[in-house]
Parts: C-alpha cells; sequence; structure tokens
C-alpha cells in the first residue's frame, strides 16, 4: 500500500505544477505497479476451465484448472492425450468416452518414494471401475512432489499406458 500512495502523491505534484502532459505517464506506472503488488494472474486457459458438473460436485471455481483425459477402447485401451503435463495444484480427470469398462492404476513401483506416498495418502492409486460413457475419475495433485507419474488402463482389451509429469508453477 506503501507504494500505492507513492504513485498517488506523485501524480498530485505534476498536476499541481500544471505538467498535465506527464500525468498518463505516472498513470500508466501507477497501473504497472497496481498490477505487480496484487499479483495479477493472466486469465485462465478456457480449455482448462471446470465445466458445470464439476463445478456443482465439487465446488470448483475458475481458479481450478482441470485437464481431461479421454478413456476408450480400440484394439488396447487408449488415453487421449496419453502424455500430460501438469502444475501442482492442477487437477486431472479421466473421462470414459464409451460404455466399455476401463480403470487407471498407477505404477506404484515406478514413481518416486515422495509421488508414491502422496498418491498413497490422498487414496489416488487407482480408479474405481469407470462402468459407463462421461464416468470421471477425477485426481487433484495438490501438494504433489514433482515427478513423473506413469499409469496403465485396464478394461476390456490389451492394457493401455500414459503418464503424467507434474512441475512446479513457474517452471514452464
Amino acid at each position: 500500500m506503501e507504494i500505492l500512495r507513492l504513485v498517488r502523491d506523485r501524480g498530485r505534484s505534476l498536476t499541481r505544477r500544471g505538467e498535465q502532459g506527464r500525468r498518463p505517464r505516472c498513470s500508466l506506472f501507477g497501473v504497472a505497479i497496481l498490477l505487480a503488488v496484487t499479483g495479477c494472474e493472466p486469465p485462465p486457459d478456457p480449455e482448462l476451465l471446470p465445466d458445470d458438473r464439476l463445478r456443482a460436485e465439487l465446488g470448483l471455481t475458475d481458479r481450478d484448472r482441470v485437464h481431461t483425459v479421454s478413456v476408450r477402447a480400440g484394439v488396447g485401451e487408449r488415453a487421449d492425450p496419453d502424455f500430460l503435463e501438469v502444475l501442482v495444484g492442477d487437477l486431472v480427470q479421466f473421462v470414459s468416452a464409451d460404455w466399455m469398462v476401463h480403470e487407471v492404476h498407477f505404477e506404484l513401483d515406478s514413481v518416486s518414494a515422495g509421488a508414491r506416498a502422496f498418491l498413497e495418502r490422498t487414496m489416488q492409486t487407482a480408479s474405481p471401475p469407470l462402468l459407463q460413457q462421461d464416468a470421471r475419475f477425477v485426481l487433484t495433485f495438490a501438494d504433489a512432489p514433482e515427478g513423473r507419474y506413469p499409469y496403465r488402463l485396464e478394461g476390456n482389451r490389451e492394457e493401455g499406458r500414459g503418464v503424467i509429469v507434474v512441475v512446479a508453477r513457474g517452471t514452464r
């Protein structure tokens, strides 16, 4: 707040001296300082906004980032995308794109000890069976350790595989 007061006072002194032409420059300076002080974030990515169902059932807002992995059966179980990079704090939802049975299992022997402890503590090591189209398994990576989280898909076809990579905010 001290910075904002300084900008306001500086603008008044310019006006008193009759230097009207320089005022917009100070106003722009003030706006820049205000944005820096308030920690203004860029607008949310529209593709990562939670849908109405997640807002209603989980209380998510525009501040939450939700990545979607579509799961379907073909020749084998498939995830689209099968590689996903997320920030610590993001959510990931696996959504069944067909009427086949799908399950997501993290490969606990292939993750770091910290990642394994995180998945076990948050009870996110595996999904329940996704039994119908549009069934969802939603995970949170709030306070998750950075690293690779490989998973396999099981269901009616040959196993599929994918990986989620968690990175710290500000590193992308």
